[in-house]
């Protein structure tokens, strides 16, 4: 064992010393270890020139040949030359010596002699490093030379020993014997090494060595070596040598290797094989058996591979092999009388010589004859001995394959002699197999007829009778056959192979097994082939032939037939599944079991043969299922044997589990993959409806294969209707097969023997559900049997099983599965218990009930189940996943989440939209793990708080920095607990309130771990530093102690910094590294580091990320407390880096990044996209966040060390000052209120704090605090952005802390000298009470709480102070106290005094002006000429008659519409245009025109609008006053295109008047039916040409690219013709970032993304759309007021476009259907349209489509009463895919009614399904629905003024909707009088009105008596 052991290590070292090169002039580790080798007893003059002994007279010791076999082995893996030279010069001397070299006696030598392996051993040790290194080629082969000289002479001085008779020989002549017999082992390794390294020689150098070997291994040589080894046998054992040797030759013996001449030869010829094979394959290794198959496979044409060999070289090589060849045939007879094993090695060798002559022939066959080769192959396959000899026979057929492809005439010879070979019968059965497979190969060459003609001919000898003689049937292919068969066939036979008596078959097995090697013949001609056609053919043949014969050879026929299924398409593979049913099916009735066991074969061989990833998989496999589900089928009324059936049944499962379990790790691709799901479940059922139940005779009898199946079966439940409210059970007809009253008895006793517990629910359940719940028991119980107990709990998500006594029994079926299976072992369960613990979490509560019980049943009998990664791990990330989607109720409480995933843990969760459900499910979830982990920490304590400790260091979150995660909570939790096991702790005599617990312990180590991970990543690069202390301990080096470390760190810090500040792109990862290890240096350091700290703390400034500002928290923290004494300077560079912010307008001090008002920016006609607000918020988040999670740091670093020094004061009021300064050009998103306020709350700790700052110091840090805090609010009030609940409370909470402070800082720098600052602080802390109730209403919209402070009695008298802090924060009052008409005078007269410092506040404008021109403005008008732009509406409403064309007013318009970009202008195209009707001065005009010129767009909606308005009727009969105007501005607008934008207009106008025109080609349609009217759309579109650029008015952001010619339809109408079309439009991506985001690296901004939709548009001709378009033009305003505060609702402005009188065009909405169609198509209520097309009220989908329906009903709801729109039946109401409600048709709004009855009296529809649909009035969803409406009232109440200007420029248009008060109801809607609260509640009585109004359903009972419109 020792020297075992040693070896091993030796060889290991040696390994190791290869791989490591030696460096300059040191001796590498491989020197030294050959100093270990050389021999200790030298005599003093081993190493001198002149009397060096030779090696191997120095016996050599255990330890010495150890470590040269170590160095032998080594020498492969050697990289370096040098060391490789050292190696030859040690290992060279041992090569020549190796045969004589003298050993003492050793343990290791006692199986065999050393000989051998010390000459294979050195030998390839010296040609590896020749090989390996070119340079010591020379070297290495000049070894072999001097081994071949010295093997010479050995051979010729071998003693001469006659070979003995059997008797004693005399122990002297044995001891002479013995060197001979030395070596022969030796020559044995050493030709081995050779052979193993023959490409080391070119082709020449090979030849010349194998000749000298040749003549090294002389006649004389081979028979002394056999008269010596005839002594040794036969010498008595007196010597130890002789005894050795003796032992040594048995083993050989024993090992199939018998010592002797033969041995040589088949080393020599192993030698020449080696050789010859290297002139036809490349020089990769190829084993010796490989080649003939590597040979044909290949193409056979020149390669180049022998091209360097000469033609005597080769020639020299034949005749060597064919010498070796007569030398066989010579000693054949003598062979005879050998042993076994010699005339096995006789038979290798004859194997290896036709090998090696074939490789000749294929280099060159005039050197190396083919004939002679054929004659050899033809001469050995006539002797049966030799083909008995299964190596001997294959090497002979595959040397015929591989020569059939080199010769015509070869090949076709061997068509006739291999089929009589196959005949003969005179092989093994693998041999005569192989010689089907060879004659394949051959035939595949041939022409078609060749192939079919010898098909044919092996055909006929399967045609014999049942009756014929024995072998008759034999005849074609043997010799003595009868003349007739002689004449006919062309197999006959010119060659006398025997007797015809000695060929006749024996017996009938005899025979079978022929007939079966003719079978296997023609199948592998087929396959080989590959020919659907000819695998037809082969099939039809072989059918033909059943029944000729035998029964054996009929199931031969048929097993092997099922090769050829693999040979053609799927057609065939049907076709042969076919048949095979059909046998098996005539068969069972006959009850023929030889052929149902050989159909049964033949399946189990195809499906042994089709792999997963082949597409006859699917195709075999869904033809088994079909089989097992057909059967039995009682369709038709006919009578079925059961008991037969299920016989039939029974033959499929071996197949199928065969198929299914082969290749397990591979998942096979389905093209149809709900059949097959289909399929697999309808066959269980069918199984257990034909009674193969758990417990029956027949399921125990083929239980192994139905465990199989099972393993591979997904759970029995139809995933496609598991939420539909009509179960799978009832639905499924196979359930219901053979359901009588017998059989139903049948089903619940087998049902109640496996779950008597249920006896009671049994009873009544109906015979689908008794035989669904037994497949599920059969099922369920065999896949826990083989390892997974798992696939129960998708059962309890059908719906009968959640409803139904079906889910008790369910239940029991979960308590009962259990399994023995070896995959039961603790980490295979553990994954198991992952799945349960996911099910805990399950959203259908029936799935938690049976996953908790499974998981409490599998912990409680196994706890180690939980002390594994993959249970643990899963627990605790499934805590945090449950823990976040509680939390997300908050952070986006209407935008709910339902998918949660843990890559960590493995996990993934599906959640309702329930909050309290999920609250109480991680209440319940968590109180179990508690119990469950405790228990495992019960049992193993140590290791389960290990896996804690690395749930808690796998964890990376960008520096860890504010994140909370529950299950690192709960692994804290628990690591800290003590097991009850713990027999010291637990006898502890506690105090109840002590606390204590092992959290100590658990955190040391915890640390322990967390240092060696860290120096485990550091220990490559200090290793060299370690440091051996006294006791011989070791440890790593300071850090310090190497040299210039702080000046390396530093260099890579300002090296990174530079690259940052390039913006050159860095990974984060490299960022992360380089701080951390620069941190580590700085706290462990106590030299100066000041180089370091600049760039410590400046490098994540530069990157200014929410992730590097989190990095570099943790790592400044812990510099601070690790090393107090830099924490002032680390302080300086953080405050430098925030001033370094201030001054770059990064972050919160981005200036550009501003909250538009959404007049201000381009409004969409397209749907609310959520994904972009959420995108904007997070932009807005990444934004702010790092000057957030700054300000918390300094705030808790002041309040921990402000009283240190008066330098850290000095600090923090110098950057508050600066701040507070530099916050009026802060960010104003509404997200930076928290940090807002956060940093004036630091402010004034600041203040509040410091004791060694100045009065005047204290004095203008708190202006600047108060400033600061005001700068807040003279920005436009905000609501918030996002639906984040939790961010609102927090923001709450800091203004209420803000206020608390402010009250406290009342005496701070009071003084006479300096002004008071009282009434500024009090004017914040109004303002502060004041966004606090805002907050508070939209935290809790539906609260009913009130807040009757009078603000305005506080406010105005601080309406002076605001005006001389900030004249926009005192407008802003105005805005914020908008029902307070004294505070709006106030301000407004400061206005009148001072406009010039209101000059930047757009909005004063509305204080100043308000809708007409006032008798007191005068002379503030000529600062208009300076005033900021205001939005283009009201840019647009001064153009109004009530501003009388005031030039000053006129040219700020002008100015404020010129300052915006066409994009923003362009959506109040209509408006503008109806400003002409007042445009005394031609302004108007000529900003149409100068726009118009430059953007064609523009133009032309301006030109249809114009069209439209031109008449005031539909006929264009009555000119519109305005029409002179129109046609002017018209004209002058075309007439300023130039050349290319007039080619574009006429262009699209010719167009969309071919568009059009359909509509008029269709009038003399009109009664004509629909068909008809639909064939003349489609013939009038195919006459559309498309031109380039064209485009639809409704859509002037695409180009129209195609139409769909067939689109076209006619839509009702009684005397107008409107059509719908559809087309396809290509369009850009609209991108949710700012441009400067989307600049590449290189600076060049990427090409927008463009993307292709079909569009359909209806053209109306004669239907005025002007109304439509205002009313959605108002929806798109309400949308962009909704996206302004981020709020979660739904609307679809759709686009309608009036370009005439009468005339428009109008987007279809997508993928939607009306309320109407619903009810047309029978489905009773919305309610039900939702569950039918959704699923059950539990179901995902449902609650996404619910969600989606609140929020689009909120949206529409509060538009609805605001712009009172009427005529709301079902055929005006839609719904789209996505569950979204959407509004169409607006022909009745504002002030008119249908029929001028107001029918509709509630506010908004909002009908009782519309309720049912959000689950009732009491309904989570029903709330979200008020809180939202009220949301949205709130958010648009702001914007009343900007919505009054887009009706206010319409109201002289000539609409219908209008009337003289239309306006001023507008505006009331709004209760502009009511406070934030009031208008709440008020929000919340529409709600009800609405929900109780009667009059909705009374509207819609009389569309349905009027228009036939279902409700």
């Amino acid at each position: 064992m020792r020297t075992s052991t040693r070896r091993h290590a030796l060889e290991k070292l040696a390994a190791l010393s290869a791989q490591t090169a030696a460096t300059g002039d040191e001796e590498g580790d491989i020197g030294r270890l050959c100093e270990l080798q050389r021999p200790q007893h030298t005599n003093g003059s081993i190493d001198a020139q002149e009397k060096r002994l030779e090696t191997a007279t120095v016996p050599m010791s255990t330890r010495e040949l150890e470590v040269l076999i170590a160095l032998c082995k080594a020498a492969p893996l050697v990289s370096s030359t040098k060391d490789a030279a050292s190696l030859l010069a040690q290992l060279s001397p041992y090569v020549p010596e190796a045969h004589r070299q003298m050993l003492r006696p050793s343990p290791l030598h006692l199986r065999l002699p050393p000989w051998e392996t010390l000459a294979y051993d050195v030998t390839t040790a010296v040609l590896a490093l020749g090989t390996h290194h070119k340079s010591l080629r020379g070297q290495a082969l000049a070894c072999i030379e001097r081994t071949l000289e010295e093997l010479a002479n050995s051979t010729d001085n071998v003693r001469w020993l006659q070979l003995q008779e059997d008797s004693v020989t005399d122990p002297d002549v044995a001891e002479q014997a013995l060197p001979a017999i030395q070596l022969c082992t030796s020559l044995l390794g050493f030709m081995e090494a050779l052979a193993q390294y023959a490409q080391i020689w070119n082709s020449d150098e090979r030849v010349s060595t194998i000749k000298r070997l040749r003549h090294l291994l002389s006649e004389r040589f081979l028979l002394s070596l056999e008269g010596s080894l005839s002594a040794v046998r036969n010498a008595r054992a007196t010597t130890r040598p002789i005894k050795s040797w003796k032992r040594w030759l048995r083993h050989y013996a024993a090992n199939a290797r018998p010592i002797g001449a033969m041995m040589l030869e088949h080393s020599f010829m192993t030698l020449v094989e080696r050789s010859v094979s290297l002139l036809v394959l490349p020089s990769a290794r190829v084993e010796s058996q490989d080649i003939l198959d590597f040979l044909q496979q290949r193409s056979l044409s020149p390669d180049g591979h022998h091209m360097s060999v000469s033609a005597n070289a080769l020639g020299d090589l034949a005749d060597v092999i064919a010498d070796e060849m007569n030398l066989l045939d010579e000693d054949a007879d003598y062979l005879q009388v050998s042993s076994a094993w010699q005339q096995r090695l006789a038979l290798d060798v004859k194997s290896i010589s036709l090998r090696s002559f074939l490789c000749c022939t294929l280099t060159d066959e005039s050197i190396a004859d083919d004939e002679l080769l054929l004659a050899w192959l033809e001469a050995t396959t006539a002797d049966p001995v030799q083909m008995a000899d299964e190596g001997l026979a294959q090497t002979v057929l595959k040397c015929m394959a591989v020569l059939a492809r080199t010769s015509p005439a070869i090949a076709s010879g061997l068509t006739h002699s291999l089929p009589r070979l196959i005949v003969q019968g005179r092989m093994t059965a693998d041999s005569a197999g192989l010689a089907g497979d060879c004659l394949a190969r051959v035939l595949k060459g041939m022409s078609q007829d060749v192939v079919i003609s010898t098909l044919y001919s092996l055909g006929n000898v399967l045609s014999a009778s049942a009756g014929a003689e024995k072998g008759s049937g034999l005849s074609p292919f043997l010799d003595g056959m009868t003349a007739s068969n002689t004449k006919n066939e062309p197999y006959g036979s010119t060659q006398a192979l025997g007797s015809t008596i000695s060929l006749v078959i024996s017996d009938e097995e005899e025979s079978a097994t022929i007939y079966g090697n003719v079978v296997h013949a023609i199948v592998s001609i087929a396959t080989t082939c590959h020919d659907p056609q000819l695998t037809a053919l082969v099939i039809s043949m072989l059918v033909q032939k059943i029944g000729r014969i035998n029964p054996a050879v009929d199931a031969r026929i048929i097993t092997d037939m099922a090769a050829l299924g693999l040979c053609g398409g799927p057609n065939e593979l049907r076709a042969l599944l076919r048949l095979y049913a059909r046998m098996a099916s005539d068969a069972t009735l006959k009850h023929d079991n030889l052929l149902t066991y050989a159909v049964t074969d033949a399946r189990v061989r195809l499906a042994t043969l089709i792999h997963k990833d082949s597409p006859l998989y699917e195709v075999y496999l869904t033809h088994l299922l079909g089989l097992c589900v057909g059967t039995g089928d009682t369709a038709g009324e006919r009578t079925v044997d059961v008991a037969l059936t299920s016989k039939t049944i029974a033959q499929l499962f071996r197949p199928l589990a065969v198929l299914v379990s082969s290749d397990a790790r591979r998942q096979p691709e389905f093209e149809d993959a709900d059949e097959v799901s289909t399929l697999s479940r309808n066959s269980w059922f069918n199984i257990v409806v034909h009674g193969f139940t758990l417990n029956s005779s027949a399921g125990r009898e083929h239980a192994q294969d139905l465990q199989t199946l099972a393993q591979y079966t997904l759970p029995l439940v139809d995933e496609e209707r598991v939420d539909m409210p009509e179960s799978a059970i009832d639905l499924n007809t196979v359930l219901r097969r053979g359901a009588t009253a017998q059989h139903t008895v049948e089903q619940k006793a087998a049902l109640t023997s496996a779950l008597p517990s249920c006896d009671s629910e049994i009873r009544g359940l109906s015979y689908p559900e008794c035989v669904f719940l037994n497949a599920a028991l059969l099922v369920s119980t065999m896949r826990a049997r083989a390892g997974d107990c798992t696939t129960v709990l998708p059962y309890f998500m059908e719906s009968k099983v959640k409803t139904t006594a079906m889910g008790n029994c369910m239940l029991a079926i979960a308590r009962a599965v259990s399994g023995r299976h070896q995959q039961f072992a603790a980490p295979q369960v553990a994954l198991q218990l992952a799945t349960f613990l996911e099910g805990c979490c399950h959203r259908i509560s029936k799935v938690q009930h049976a996953a908790v019980l499974s998981a409490d049943r599998i912990i409680s009998q196994i706890p180690s189940a939980l002390c594994q990664k993959a249970s643990l791990f899963a627990l605790l990330e499934l805590l945090t996943l449950m823990w976040k989607s509680c939390l997300d109720a908050e952070t986006d409480e209407y935008d709910w989440k339902s998918t949660y995933t843990s890559e960590k843990g493995n996990v993934a969760l599906q959640l309702s939209d329930d909050i309290h459900y999920r609250q109480t499910t991680l209440a319940n979830f968590h109180r179990r793990c508690r119990l469950w982990v405790s228990k495992a920490i019960d049992a193993a304590p140590l290791d389960v708080k290990g896996l804690l400790q690395a749930y808690l260091e796998d964890y990376e979150d960008d520096g860890a920095y504010g994140h909370i995660a529950l299950g690192r909570s709960f692994a804290v939790e628990m690591g800290c607990m003590i097991p009850s096991t713990d027999q010291r702790l637990t006898s502890l005599d506690r105090q109840r309130d002590s606390g204590i617990n092992t959290a100590s312990d658990f955190v040391a180590q915890y640390t322990t771990r967390q240092e060696c991970r860290r120096l485990g990543v550091k220990a490559s690069v200090d290793e060299e530093w370690a440091l051996v202390d006294h006791d011989g301990s070791t440890r790593i080096a300071s850090i310090e102690s190497v040299p210039g470390a702080t000046a390396s760190e530093a260099y890579e810090l300002h090296r990174l910094a530079l690259r940052l500040k390039n913006q050159e792109s860095v990974a984060f990862d490299v960022v992360r590294d380089i701080l951390r290890d620069a941190a580590g240096l700085i706290s462990n350091s106590v030299t100066d580091v000041t180089a370091l700290i600049q760039d410590v703390v400046g490098i994540p400034f530069i990157l200014f990320t929410k992730q590097a500002i989190n990095l570099g928290l943790s790592l400044w923290l812990g510099i601070v407390k690790e090393n107090p004494a830099l924490e002032t300077r680390i302080l300086v560079e953080i405050a430098a880096g925030w001033e370094s912010t201030i001054r770059l307008g990064r972050g919160f001090f981005h200036a550009t990044f501003q909250h538009q008002d959404p007049f201000y920016v381009k409004e969409e006609f397209a749907p609310s996209k959520w994904a972009a607000i959420s995108k904007r918020q997070q932009l807005a988040h990444n934004l702010i966040a790092p000057h957030l999670r700054l300000t918390q740091l300094l705030s808790s670093h002041f309040s921990a060390s402000h009283l240190t020094s008066s330098s850290v004061e000095r600090v923090y009021a110098r950057l508050m000052r600066i701040t507070m300064l530099s916050m009026k050009h802060a960010v104003g998103q509404p997200l930076a209120r928290e940090v807002h306020f956060h940093m004036i709350l630091l402010a004034l700790k600041v203040s509040l704090n410091s004791t060694r700052l100045s009065t005047a110091t204290q004095w203008r840090l708190k202006d600047a605090i108060i400033s600061a805090g005001l700068a807040w609010f003279a920005m436009p009030p905000k609501w918030s952005f996002g639906s984040n609940r939790l961010q609102l409370k927090a923001e709450v909470k800091v203004l209420e802390e803000v206020l608390s402070l402010l009250g406290n800082a009342s005496e701070i720098g009071r003084t006479r000298s300096l002004a008071s600052l009282q009434s500024k602080q009090e004017l914040l802390i109004q303002l502060l009470h004041h966004e606090i109730g805002r907050l508070h209403v939209w935290i809790s919209p539906l609260a009913s709480e009130s807040r009757n402070s009078n603000l305005e009695a506080s406010i105005l008298p601080l309406i002076g102070t605001a005006w001389q802090e900030d004249p926009r924060l005192a407008v802003q009052l105005a805005t914020r106290f908008s029902n307070s008409e004294r505070v709006l005078k106030d301000v407004r007269s400061h206005l009148l005094r001072e406009p010039e410092y209101a000059l930047n506040e757009p909005a004063a404008l509305y204080v100043l002006l308000g809708s007409s021109l006032p008798a007191d403005v005068k002379t503030q008008l000529k600062y208009l000429l300076y005033w900021a732009p205001i939005n283009p509406m009201a840019a647009v409403t001064y153009f109004m008659p009530t501003y009388g064309n005031h030039p000053f007013i006129i040219q700020y318009a002008m100015r404020a519409l010129e300052s915006h970009a066409v994009d923003v202008t362009f959506f109040y195209v209509p408006q503008i245009v109806q400003t002409l009707r007042y445009d005394a001065l031609g302004y108007v005009e000529r900003y149409i025109v100068e726009t118009g010129t430059f953007s064609q767009l523009f133009a032309h909606q301006i030109i249809w609008n114009m069209k439209a308005n031109a008449f005031k009727d539909e006929d264009s009969q009555v000119p519109d006053p305005v029409k002179p105007v129109l046609d002017k501005v018209t004209s002058s607008l075309i007439s300023s295109f130039a050349q290319e934008d007039k080619i574009f207009y006429e262009r699209e106008f010719d167009f969309f008047a071919k568009v059009t025109g359909i509509s008029g080609t269709l009038k003399p349609f009109i009664k004509s039916p629909k068909p008809e009217k639909k064939q003349k759309i489609e013939e009038e579109l195919r006459k559309i040409e498309l031109d380039v650029g064209v485009y639809l008015p409704s859509n002037p952001d695409g180009v129209v690219i195609g139409i769909d010619r067939k689109s076209g339809k006619p839509l009702q109408s009684h005397a107008k013709a409107p059509y719908m079309a559809t087309f396809r439009i290509r369009k850009d991506e609209v991108e949710a970032e700012p441009v400067e985001n989307q600049v590449a690296q290189n600076g060049v901004v990427a090409e927008p993304r463009t993307y292709e939709v079909w569009q359909s548009a209806i053209f109306k001709v004669g239907d005025d759309c002007r109304q439509d378009v205002l009313a959605l033009q108002l929806i798109a305003c309400f949308r962009g007021i909704f996206n302004n505060v981020g709020l979660d609702v739904y609307v679809f402005p759709y686009r309608v476009t009036a370009t005439a009188p009468g005339c428009g065009v109008i987007d279809v909405l997508p993928n939607s259907i009306s309320r109407d169609m619903l009810g047309r198509e029978a489905v009773n209520g919305l309610y039900e349209y939702f569950v039918s097309k959704y699923g059950s009220e539990d179901s995902i989908r449902f609650q996404e489509a619910r969600s989606n329906f609140v929020k689009s009903m909120a949206a529409y709801s509060i538009i609805s009463y605001l712009l009172q729109f009427k005529d709301r039946h079902n055929g005006n109401i839609m719904v789209d895919d996505a569950g979204h409600i959407l509004h169409i048709d607006f022909g009745f709004c504002f002030d008119i009614a249908p029929g001028g009855v107001k029918f509709e009296r509630a506010p908004f529809k909002l009908s009782p399904e519309m309720v049912a649909v959000m689950g009732g009035t009491q309904s989570q969803s029903f709330r979200a629905f008020e809180e939202l409406c009220v949301k949205a009232f709130l958010a648009s109440r702001q914007y009343v003024e900007q919505l009054a200007h887009v009706i206010l420029t319409m109201l002289d248009s000539g609409l219908p909707c209008f009337k003289p008060t239309t306006l001023q109801h507008f505006k009331e809607r709004f209760v502009l009088d009511k406070s934030e609260r009031e208008a709440a509640d008020y929000v919340r009585k529409l709600v009800h009105w609405s929900e109780r109004s009667y009059s909705t359903g009374v509207y819609d009972y009389f569309q349905l008596l009027t228009n036939g419109i279902p409700y």
